[in-house]
């Protein structure tokens, strides 16, 4: 499984609404809301369905996916 530095990928694209205009820059009618994308990094997950997505997002703003992913074992 993927983990992903949630609260880094949110100070990249400058919060959830910066998330959210990106995504429907990309993918435009996706239905999602601000409240759900803000839930997102409230509980510090992206859902499966929007992976993808994201990742995408953050290949297109010029940055490394690689930066964005973190080990579970650092945090032991």
């Amino acid at each position: 499984m993927m983990m992903f530095d949630v609260a880094h990928v949110f100070r990249t694209f400058g919060g959830p609404r910066g998330l959210l205009d990106a995504i429907d820059l990309y993918q435009p009618g996706s239905g999602l809301t601000y409240n759900a994308v803000q839930m997102w990094s409230q509980r510090e997950t992206i859902p499966a369905k929007w992976v993808g997505v994201v990742l995408y997002c953050i290949k297109q703003k010029g940055g490394s996916v690689r930066e964005f992913l973190t080990d579970a074992d650092e945090f032991l």
